[in-house]
Protein backbone atom coordinates (compact mmCIF):
# COMPACT_ATOMS: atom_id res chain seq x y z
CA UNK A 1 0.00 0.00 0.00
CA UNK A 2 1.49 3.30 -1.04
CA UNK A 3 1.74 6.37 1.62
CA UNK A 4 -1.33 8.61 0.34
CA UNK A 5 -3.22 4.72 0.54
CA UNK A 6 -1.99 4.46 4.00
CA UNK A 7 -3.45 8.33 4.89
CA UNK A 8 -6.53 8.29 2.87
CA UNK A 9 -6.99 4.78 5.29
CA UNK A 10 -6.50 6.68 8.51
CA UNK A 11 -8.80 9.34 7.35
CA UNK A 12 -6.38 11.93 6.19
CA UNK A 13 -6.36 13.75 3.00
CA UNK A 14 -5.08 11.53 0.14
CA UNK A 15 -2.77 13.79 -2.30
CA UNK A 16 0.64 13.03 -2.30
CA UNK A 17 2.96 15.43 -0.32
CA UNK A 18 7.20 15.88 -1.09
CA UNK A 19 6.99 14.23 2.25
CA UNK A 20 5.12 11.26 1.25
CA UNK A 21 7.04 10.51 -2.28
CA UNK A 22 10.38 11.05 0.19
CA UNK A 23 8.70 8.08 2.57
CA UNK A 24 7.79 5.60 0.36
CA UNK A 25 11.22 5.98 -1.17
CA UNK A 26 12.76 5.44 2.30
CA UNK A 27 10.43 2.49 2.55
CA UNK A 28 11.74 1.14 -0.76
CA UNK A 29 15.16 1.49 0.67
CA UNK A 30 14.73 -0.34 4.26
CA UNK A 31 13.17 -3.28 2.87
CA UNK A 32 16.42 -4.79 1.40
CA UNK A 33 17.69 -4.47 4.62
CA UNK A 34 16.77 -6.12 7.82
CA UNK A 35 16.40 -4.23 11.12
CA UNK A 36 13.56 -3.90 13.72
CA UNK A 37 11.82 -1.77 11.37
CA UNK A 38 11.41 -4.53 9.07
CA UNK A 39 7.65 -4.72 10.14
CA UNK A 40 6.84 -1.06 8.10
CA UNK A 41 7.52 -2.29 5.15
CA UNK A 42 4.94 -4.61 5.10
CA UNK A 43 2.56 -1.96 7.10
CA UNK A 44 -0.30 -0.13 5.27
CA UNK A 45 0.58 2.84 8.02
CA UNK A 46 3.82 3.03 7.06
CA UNK A 47 3.33 6.91 5.50
CA UNK A 48 1.92 8.00 9.02
CA UNK A 49 4.62 6.89 10.50
CA UNK A 50 7.46 8.32 8.17
CA UNK A 51 5.34 11.23 8.14
CA UNK A 52 6.11 12.47 11.48
CA UNK A 53 9.33 12.50 11.43
CA UNK A 54 10.88 10.93 7.77
CA UNK A 55 14.71 11.73 8.06
CA UNK A 56 15.01 10.71 11.67
CA UNK A 57 12.66 7.77 11.57
CA UNK A 58 15.15 6.27 8.58
CA UNK A 59 18.75 7.41 10.40
CA UNK A 60 17.66 6.34 13.53
CA UNK A 61 15.60 2.91 13.06
CA UNK A 62 16.15 1.87 16.42
CA UNK A 63 15.10 4.65 18.76
CA UNK A 64 10.67 3.79 18.06
CA UNK A 65 10.04 0.72 19.89
CA UNK A 66 11.02 -1.54 23.09
CA UNK A 67 12.06 -5.15 24.19
CA UNK A 68 11.53 -5.65 27.66
CA UNK A 69 12.85 -8.68 29.59
CA UNK A 70 14.70 -9.85 26.44
CA UNK A 71 17.24 -8.64 23.57
CA UNK A 72 18.11 -5.25 24.03
CA UNK A 73 16.80 -5.00 28.27
CA UNK A 74 19.04 -1.71 28.89
CA UNK A 75 17.95 2.19 28.41
CA UNK A 76 20.82 2.25 25.65
CA UNK A 77 18.99 -0.20 23.25
CA UNK A 78 16.40 2.38 22.48
CA UNK A 79 13.37 0.06 23.10
CA UNK A 80 10.54 1.92 24.56
CA UNK A 81 9.09 0.63 28.05
CA UNK A 82 6.04 -1.23 28.78
CA UNK A 83 3.27 0.40 30.67
CA UNK A 84 2.96 -2.11 33.37
CA UNK A 85 5.93 -1.52 34.51
CA UNK A 86 5.72 2.03 35.57
CA UNK A 87 1.92 2.12 35.63
CA UNK A 88 2.06 -0.09 39.12
CA UNK A 89 1.26 -3.31 37.47
CA UNK A 90 -1.69 -2.14 34.89
CA UNK A 91 -1.44 -2.99 31.37
CA UNK A 92 -2.94 0.42 29.81
CA UNK A 93 -2.26 3.74 28.97
CA UNK A 94 -1.20 5.74 32.32
CA UNK A 95 -3.02 9.10 33.31
CA UNK A 96 -1.08 12.04 30.93
CA UNK A 97 -0.99 9.38 28.02
CA UNK A 98 -2.98 8.60 24.85
CA UNK A 99 -3.42 5.16 22.50
CA UNK A 100 -1.71 6.91 19.28
CA UNK A 101 -1.27 3.76 17.09
CA UNK A 102 -0.40 -0.17 17.11
CA UNK A 103 1.05 -2.84 15.44
CA UNK A 104 0.89 -6.57 15.55
CA UNK A 105 3.09 -9.78 15.79
CA UNK A 106 1.90 -12.85 14.47
CA UNK A 107 1.93 -16.29 15.48
CA UNK A 108 2.76 -15.56 19.36
CA UNK A 109 2.87 -17.88 21.87
CA UNK A 110 1.85 -15.55 24.52
CA UNK A 111 -1.75 -15.35 22.40
CA UNK A 112 -1.96 -19.11 21.79
CA UNK A 113 -0.34 -19.00 18.55
CA UNK A 114 -2.21 -16.04 17.26
CA UNK A 115 -1.17 -12.10 16.84
CA UNK A 116 -0.14 -10.50 19.58
CA UNK A 117 -0.94 -6.49 19.08
CA UNK A 118 1.52 -3.78 20.78
CA UNK A 119 0.22 -0.46 21.55
CA UNK A 120 2.18 2.74 21.81
CA UNK A 121 0.88 5.23 24.56
CA UNK A 122 1.75 8.32 23.72
CA UNK A 123 2.02 11.49 25.42
CA UNK A 124 0.15 14.42 25.20
CA UNK A 125 0.73 17.84 24.50
CA UNK A 126 -0.76 19.43 27.95
CA UNK A 127 1.81 22.18 28.50
CA UNK A 128 1.41 23.69 25.80
CA UNK A 129 0.84 22.79 21.51
CA UNK A 130 2.75 23.29 18.23
CA UNK A 131 6.11 23.14 16.99
CA UNK A 132 7.91 19.67 16.82
CA UNK A 133 7.62 17.63 13.87
CA UNK A 134 3.78 16.64 11.94
CA UNK A 135 2.01 15.29 14.68
CA UNK A 136 3.88 15.50 18.03
CA UNK A 137 4.20 18.64 19.66
CA UNK A 138 7.53 20.11 20.75
CA UNK A 139 9.31 17.97 23.84
CA UNK A 140 8.79 21.14 25.84
CA UNK A 141 5.15 20.90 25.71
CA UNK A 142 4.81 16.79 26.34
CA UNK A 143 3.01 15.30 29.58
CA UNK A 144 5.77 12.99 30.89
CA UNK A 145 9.79 13.50 30.46
CA UNK A 146 12.19 11.46 29.28
CA UNK A 147 14.10 8.95 31.34
CA UNK A 148 14.80 5.09 31.74
CA UNK A 149 12.59 2.88 32.99
CA UNK A 150 12.93 1.09 36.82
CA UNK A 151 16.50 0.02 37.37
CA UNK A 152 15.22 -2.87 39.78
CA UNK A 153 14.15 -5.52 37.51
CA UNK A 154 14.13 -6.23 33.97
CA UNK A 155 12.57 -3.78 31.62
CA UNK A 156 14.36 -0.95 32.13
CA UNK A 157 13.57 0.82 28.84
CA UNK A 158 12.76 4.18 27.62
CA UNK A 159 10.02 6.10 29.36
CA UNK A 160 8.56 8.96 27.13
CA UNK A 161 11.95 9.71 24.74
CA UNK A 162 10.73 8.13 21.31
CA UNK A 163 8.90 10.52 19.17
CA UNK A 164 7.14 8.31 17.27
CA UNK A 165 3.15 8.56 15.93
CA UNK A 166 2.07 5.37 13.35
CA UNK A 167 -1.34 6.97 14.03
CA UNK A 168 -4.03 4.26 13.77
CA UNK A 169 -5.61 5.57 17.06
CA UNK A 170 -7.19 9.05 18.28
CA UNK A 171 -6.92 10.41 14.77
CA UNK A 172 -9.30 13.42 15.62
CA UNK A 173 -5.97 14.57 17.90
CA UNK A 174 -4.08 16.38 16.19
CA UNK A 175 -0.74 16.32 18.27
CA UNK A 176 0.58 14.01 20.40
CA UNK A 177 3.88 14.06 22.08
CA UNK A 178 6.34 10.84 22.31
CA UNK A 179 6.10 7.14 23.35
CA UNK A 180 5.80 6.90 27.13
CA UNK A 181 4.82 3.25 27.36
CA UNK A 182 3.67 0.33 25.51
CA UNK A 183 0.00 -1.92 26.10
CA UNK A 184 -0.26 -5.61 24.57
CA UNK A 185 -3.25 -6.97 24.07
CA UNK A 186 -4.56 -10.62 22.16
CA UNK A 187 -7.50 -8.93 21.38
CA UNK A 188 -7.28 -6.33 18.16
CA UNK A 189 -6.83 -2.96 19.49
CA UNK A 190 -10.06 -1.74 17.20
CA UNK A 191 -12.67 -3.88 19.53
CA UNK A 192 -11.18 -1.82 22.98
CA UNK A 193 -9.65 1.52 21.59
CA UNK A 194 -10.97 4.48 19.47
CA UNK A 195 -8.26 2.91 16.52
CA UNK A 196 -8.52 1.68 13.17
CA UNK A 197 -7.46 -1.56 11.52
CA UNK A 198 -4.65 -0.05 9.50
CA UNK A 199 -2.01 -2.80 9.68
CA UNK A 200 1.46 -3.30 10.45
CA UNK A 201 3.18 -6.02 11.59
CA UNK A 202 6.57 -6.67 13.25
CA UNK A 203 7.31 -10.35 14.19
CA UNK A 204 10.85 -9.08 16.20
CA UNK A 205 8.15 -7.75 18.72
CA UNK A 206 6.53 -11.69 19.02
CA UNK A 207 8.01 -12.46 22.39
CA UNK A 208 8.58 -9.41 24.17
CA UNK A 209 7.14 -8.82 28.05
CA UNK A 210 7.81 -7.51 31.18
CA UNK A 211 8.02 -8.98 34.65
CA UNK A 212 4.98 -6.81 35.48
CA UNK A 213 2.94 -8.91 33.20
CA UNK A 214 0.77 -12.06 32.64
CA UNK A 215 4.04 -14.21 31.24
CA UNK A 216 2.00 -17.59 29.60
CA UNK A 217 -0.61 -18.72 27.60
CA UNK A 218 -2.98 -19.65 30.63
CA UNK A 219 -6.13 -21.15 31.01
CA UNK A 220 -7.10 -17.61 32.78
CA UNK A 221 -5.42 -15.78 29.60
CA UNK A 222 -7.90 -17.76 27.50
CA UNK A 223 -10.94 -16.40 29.34
CA UNK A 224 -9.75 -13.20 29.63
CA UNK A 225 -9.43 -13.19 25.96
CA UNK A 226 -12.89 -14.60 25.30
CA UNK A 227 -14.27 -11.67 27.07
CA UNK A 228 -12.27 -9.12 25.36
CA UNK A 229 -9.79 -8.21 27.51
CA UNK A 230 -8.93 -4.71 28.00
CA UNK A 231 -12.31 -3.65 26.51
CA UNK A 232 -14.22 -6.49 28.79
CA UNK A 233 -15.98 -5.66 32.16
CA UNK A 234 -12.70 -6.71 33.82
CA UNK A 235 -10.70 -3.53 32.38
CA UNK A 236 -6.49 -4.15 32.18
CA UNK A 237 -4.28 -7.04 33.73
CA UNK A 238 -2.69 -5.80 36.98
CA UNK A 239 0.28 -7.62 37.23
CA UNK A 240 1.08 -11.41 36.71
CA UNK A 241 -0.91 -14.24 37.35
CA UNK A 242 -0.58 -15.64 40.91
CA UNK A 243 -0.03 -19.02 42.72
CA UNK A 244 -3.08 -18.97 45.33
CA UNK A 245 -3.60 -22.21 47.70
CA UNK A 246 -5.39 -24.49 45.47
CA UNK A 247 -5.01 -22.58 41.94
CA UNK A 248 -3.76 -19.86 40.05
CA UNK A 249 -5.49 -16.52 40.15
CA UNK A 250 -5.35 -13.39 38.10
CA UNK A 251 -6.17 -9.71 39.10
CA UNK A 252 -7.77 -6.75 36.73
CA UNK A 253 -8.81 -3.39 36.99
CA UNK A 254 -12.24 -4.29 38.38
CA UNK A 255 -12.38 -7.72 38.92
CA UNK A 256 -10.12 -11.19 39.02
CA UNK A 257 -10.19 -14.61 37.43
CA UNK A 258 -9.81 -17.37 39.56
CA UNK A 259 -8.63 -21.31 38.42
CA UNK A 260 -8.78 -24.34 40.21
CA UNK A 261 -8.84 -28.57 38.86
CA UNK A 262 -12.26 -28.57 40.32
CA UNK A 263 -14.38 -25.68 39.16
CA UNK A 264 -12.37 -24.60 36.13
CA UNK A 265 -11.69 -20.72 35.31
CA UNK A 266 -14.30 -18.43 36.50
CA UNK A 267 -14.12 -14.59 36.87
CA UNK A 268 -16.03 -12.37 39.54
CA UNK A 269 -16.76 -8.85 39.18
CA UNK A 270 -16.63 -5.15 40.20
CA UNK A 271 -18.39 -5.44 43.83
CA UNK A 272 -18.91 -8.92 43.66
CA UNK A 273 -14.76 -9.12 43.09
CA UNK A 274 -14.24 -6.57 45.81
CA UNK A 275 -16.32 -8.11 48.53
CA UNK A 276 -14.72 -11.52 47.37
CA UNK A 277 -10.94 -10.18 47.90
CA UNK A 278 -12.54 -8.51 51.44
CA UNK A 279 -13.44 -12.22 52.41
CA UNK A 280 -9.69 -13.64 51.47
CA UNK A 281 -10.66 -14.46 48.22
CA UNK A 282 -9.42 -18.45 47.43
CA UNK A 283 -8.52 -18.71 50.39
CA UNK A 284 -11.62 -17.59 52.08
CA UNK A 285 -14.38 -19.55 53.53
CA UNK A 286 -16.38 -18.97 50.09
CA UNK A 287 -13.36 -21.15 48.09
CA UNK A 288 -13.10 -20.80 44.25
CA UNK A 289 -15.92 -19.25 41.57
CA UNK A 290 -17.96 -22.06 40.48
CA UNK A 291 -19.68 -19.67 37.62
CA UNK A 292 -18.63 -16.47 36.40
CA UNK A 293 -20.41 -13.64 36.46
CA UNK A 294 -23.99 -14.40 35.98
CA UNK A 295 -26.76 -11.38 35.45
CA UNK A 296 -30.31 -11.80 37.16
CA UNK A 297 -33.35 -10.03 37.60
CA UNK A 298 -31.63 -6.48 37.91
CA UNK A 299 -28.05 -7.38 39.17
CA UNK A 300 -25.91 -9.97 39.24
CA UNK A 301 -24.64 -12.96 41.29
CA UNK A 302 -21.58 -15.32 41.15
CA UNK A 303 -21.74 -19.03 43.10
CA UNK A 304 -19.00 -20.33 44.95
CA UNK A 305 -17.76 -24.04 46.08
CA UNK A 306 -19.02 -22.75 49.52
CA UNK A 307 -21.50 -20.08 48.76
CA UNK A 308 -22.49 -17.15 46.92
CA UNK A 309 -21.91 -13.14 46.54
CA UNK A 310 -25.35 -11.68 45.46
CA UNK A 311 -25.25 -7.99 44.17
CA UNK A 312 -28.12 -5.37 43.29
CA UNK A 313 -27.29 -1.58 41.92
CA UNK A 314 -29.59 -0.04 45.36
CA UNK A 315 -28.56 -2.66 47.87
CA UNK A 316 -24.86 -3.97 47.41
CA UNK A 317 -22.83 -6.85 47.45
CA UNK A 318 -23.46 -9.40 50.08
CA UNK A 319 -22.50 -13.28 50.96
CA UNK A 320 -24.05 -16.53 51.73
CA UNK A 321 -22.38 -19.65 52.74
CA UNK A 322 -22.84 -23.62 53.50
CA UNK A 323 -26.04 -24.97 53.48
CA UNK A 324 -28.27 -21.62 53.76
CA UNK A 325 -26.95 -20.52 49.91
CA UNK A 326 -28.07 -24.27 48.76
CA UNK A 327 -31.71 -23.56 50.36
CA UNK A 328 -31.51 -19.50 49.33
CA UNK A 329 -30.90 -21.08 45.87
CA UNK A 330 -33.40 -24.20 45.93
CA UNK A 331 -35.88 -20.96 46.74
CA UNK A 332 -35.11 -19.53 43.25
CA UNK A 333 -32.31 -17.12 44.49
CA UNK A 334 -32.27 -13.86 43.86
CA UNK A 335 -34.64 -14.28 40.85
CA UNK A 336 -37.16 -16.17 43.07
CA UNK A 337 -40.04 -15.12 45.74
CA UNK A 338 -37.33 -13.26 47.90
CA UNK A 339 -35.30 -11.37 45.95
CA UNK A 340 -31.41 -10.20 46.77
CA UNK A 341 -29.98 -10.24 50.39
CA UNK A 342 -30.40 -6.91 51.54
CA UNK A 343 -27.38 -8.02 54.11
CA UNK A 344 -24.84 -10.87 54.75
CA UNK A 345 -26.14 -14.08 56.64
CA UNK A 346 -25.22 -13.64 60.14
CA UNK A 347 -25.86 -16.26 63.33
CA UNK A 348 -29.23 -16.04 65.37
CA UNK A 349 -30.56 -17.17 68.01
CA UNK A 350 -27.84 -17.11 70.17
CA UNK A 351 -25.36 -18.64 67.57
CA UNK A 352 -27.60 -21.61 67.15
CA UNK A 353 -28.35 -21.15 63.45
CA UNK A 354 -28.19 -17.81 60.53
CA UNK A 355 -30.36 -16.00 58.55
CA UNK A 356 -30.51 -13.70 55.75
CA UNK A 357 -32.59 -11.00 55.41
CA UNK A 358 -33.61 -9.88 51.63
CA UNK A 359 -36.03 -8.04 49.88
CA UNK A 360 -39.22 -10.02 50.31
CA UNK A 361 -38.67 -11.86 53.48
CA UNK A 362 -35.57 -14.36 54.74
CA UNK A 363 -33.77 -17.67 54.76
CA UNK A 364 -33.14 -18.97 58.20
CA UNK A 365 -31.38 -22.06 59.18
CA UNK A 366 -31.05 -23.67 62.75
CA UNK A 367 -27.77 -25.84 63.25
CA UNK A 368 -28.47 -29.29 62.43
CA UNK A 369 -31.55 -28.73 60.72
CA UNK A 370 -33.16 -27.43 57.39
CA UNK A 371 -33.39 -24.23 56.24
CA UNK A 372 -36.77 -22.30 55.32
CA UNK A 373 -37.88 -18.97 53.84
CA UNK A 374 -40.49 -16.90 55.28
CA UNK A 375 -41.52 -14.14 52.69
CA UNK A 376 -44.16 -11.64 51.75
CA UNK A 377 -46.29 -10.76 54.40
CA UNK A 378 -45.54 -13.40 56.49
CA UNK A 379 -42.24 -12.11 56.94
CA UNK A 380 -43.60 -8.56 57.60
CA UNK A 381 -45.45 -10.70 61.07
CA UNK A 382 -42.30 -12.88 61.89
CA UNK A 383 -39.93 -9.44 61.87
CA UNK A 384 -42.78 -7.91 64.12
CA UNK A 385 -42.37 -10.94 66.87
CA UNK A 386 -38.18 -10.41 66.47
CA UNK A 387 -37.72 -12.87 63.90
CA UNK A 388 -35.21 -16.61 65.38
CA UNK A 389 -34.64 -14.02 68.12
CA UNK A 390 -38.43 -13.97 69.21
CA UNK A 391 -40.94 -16.15 71.12
CA UNK A 392 -41.41 -17.86 67.88
CA UNK A 393 -38.34 -19.09 66.86
CA UNK A 394 -36.87 -20.91 63.59
CA UNK A 395 -39.42 -22.08 60.64
CA UNK A 396 -39.97 -25.78 60.96
CA UNK A 397 -41.48 -25.74 57.30
CA UNK A 398 -42.51 -23.38 54.24
CA UNK A 399 -45.66 -21.90 54.20
CA UNK A 400 -48.64 -23.71 53.15
CA UNK A 401 -52.17 -22.51 51.76
CA UNK A 402 -55.10 -22.97 53.92
CA UNK A 403 -58.68 -22.17 53.22
CA UNK A 404 -58.81 -18.77 52.43
CA UNK A 405 -55.53 -17.60 53.02
CA UNK A 406 -51.94 -19.06 53.82
CA UNK A 407 -50.40 -20.45 56.88
CA UNK A 408 -46.94 -21.06 58.55
CA UNK A 409 -45.70 -23.55 61.24
CA UNK A 410 -42.64 -22.39 63.56
CA UNK A 411 -40.92 -23.74 66.53
CA UNK A 412 -43.14 -22.19 68.98
CA UNK A 413 -45.48 -20.67 67.19
CA UNK A 414 -47.28 -20.09 64.13
CA UNK A 415 -48.48 -16.88 61.35
CA UNK A 416 -51.81 -17.29 59.26
CA UNK A 417 -52.47 -14.22 56.76
CA UNK A 418 -55.66 -13.92 54.58
CA UNK A 419 -56.56 -10.65 52.28
CA UNK A 420 -58.91 -9.64 54.94
CA UNK A 421 -57.28 -9.81 57.81
CA UNK A 422 -52.96 -9.60 56.99
CA UNK A 423 -50.48 -11.57 58.64
CA UNK A 424 -50.78 -12.13 62.36
CA UNK A 425 -48.65 -14.46 64.34
CA UNK A 426 -49.66 -16.26 67.94
CA UNK A 427 -46.76 -18.34 69.82
CA UNK A 428 -46.79 -21.51 71.55
CA UNK A 429 -49.78 -22.05 74.20
CA UNK A 430 -51.99 -19.80 72.15
CA UNK A 431 -50.88 -21.91 68.89
CA UNK A 432 -51.14 -25.22 70.09
CA UNK A 433 -54.93 -24.14 71.15
CA UNK A 434 -55.81 -22.74 67.64
CA UNK A 435 -54.69 -25.68 65.91
CA UNK A 436 -56.71 -28.04 68.30
CA UNK A 437 -59.88 -26.04 67.76
CA UNK A 438 -59.27 -26.23 63.65
CA UNK A 439 -56.67 -23.08 63.18
CA UNK A 440 -57.98 -20.98 60.27
CA UNK A 441 -60.91 -23.15 59.27
CA UNK A 442 -61.95 -23.15 62.84
CA UNK A 443 -64.85 -20.86 64.49
CA UNK A 444 -62.19 -18.06 65.66
CA UNK A 445 -61.43 -17.66 61.76
CA UNK A 446 -58.23 -15.94 60.96
CA UNK A 447 -56.04 -13.82 63.75
CA UNK A 448 -56.87 -9.92 63.18
CA UNK A 449 -53.97 -8.75 65.48
CA UNK A 450 -50.78 -10.01 66.52
CA UNK A 451 -50.24 -12.03 69.74
CA UNK A 452 -50.10 -8.98 72.96
CA UNK A 453 -49.89 -8.44 76.76
CA UNK A 454 -53.18 -6.97 78.14
CA UNK A 455 -53.77 -6.36 81.33
CA UNK A 456 -57.12 -8.31 82.39
CA UNK A 457 -59.69 -7.16 85.20
CA UNK A 458 -61.59 -10.38 86.77
CA UNK A 459 -65.41 -9.36 87.72
CA UNK A 460 -64.81 -11.70 90.86
CA UNK A 461 -61.85 -9.55 92.14
CA UNK A 462 -59.81 -5.94 91.91
CA UNK A 463 -56.41 -7.84 91.20
CA UNK A 464 -55.29 -7.14 87.70
CA UNK A 465 -53.33 -9.99 85.90
CA UNK A 466 -51.35 -9.76 83.15
CA UNK A 467 -52.41 -12.15 79.79
CA UNK A 468 -51.12 -12.53 76.58
CA UNK A 469 -53.99 -11.82 74.02
CA UNK A 470 -54.80 -12.52 70.21
CA UNK A 471 -57.91 -10.98 68.52
CA UNK A 472 -59.97 -13.20 65.62
CA UNK A 473 -62.19 -12.61 63.22
CA UNK A 474 -64.91 -14.50 65.33
CA UNK A 475 -63.38 -14.15 68.88
CA UNK A 476 -60.52 -13.78 70.74
CA UNK A 477 -58.27 -15.96 72.60
CA UNK A 478 -56.16 -15.46 76.43
CA UNK A 479 -53.08 -16.75 77.95
CA UNK A 480 -53.04 -16.72 81.66
CA UNK A 481 -48.91 -17.58 81.82
CA UNK A 482 -49.27 -18.08 85.53
CA UNK A 483 -52.17 -20.65 85.61
CA UNK A 484 -50.91 -22.20 82.45
CA UNK A 485 -54.68 -21.29 81.12
CA UNK A 486 -55.87 -20.72 77.82
CA UNK A 487 -59.21 -18.95 77.40
CA UNK A 488 -61.21 -19.20 73.97
CA UNK A 489 -64.19 -16.48 73.86
CA UNK A 490 -66.56 -16.75 70.26
CA UNK A 491 -68.42 -14.82 69.11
Amino acid sequence: MSTAAALQALGRPSTPSVTSRISDGVTGWLAKRTSRRGFLVRAGVVGSAFAVDTVGFALKPGTAYAAVCGPGASCASGWTVFCATINDGVNACPPGSIAAGWWKADGASLCGGKARYIVDCNATCSRCSGGGASGICAKSCWSCSCRCGPTTGCDQRKNCCNAFRYGQCHTEVAQVGGVQCRVVSCTPPWKWEKCSTAPATDNNTRDHTSGQLPAAFTPITQRYIAMGENGSVLGASVYGELAVAGGRAQQYQRGRISQSAATGVHETVAAIAARYVELGAEAGPLGFPATGNVVQAGGAVTRFQNGRISWHPSLGAYVTRGALAVSYAHFGGEAGVLGFPTSDQAEVAGGTGVAVPTQRGRVSLRTGGAAYPVHDVLAEAYDRAGNEDGPLGFPTGEEVAVAGGRAQVFEHGRISSSEATGAHWLSRRLAEKYVELGAESSSLGFPTGDEHEEREWPWRSAAARTVRLVTFERGAMTWNGVDDEVTVVSR
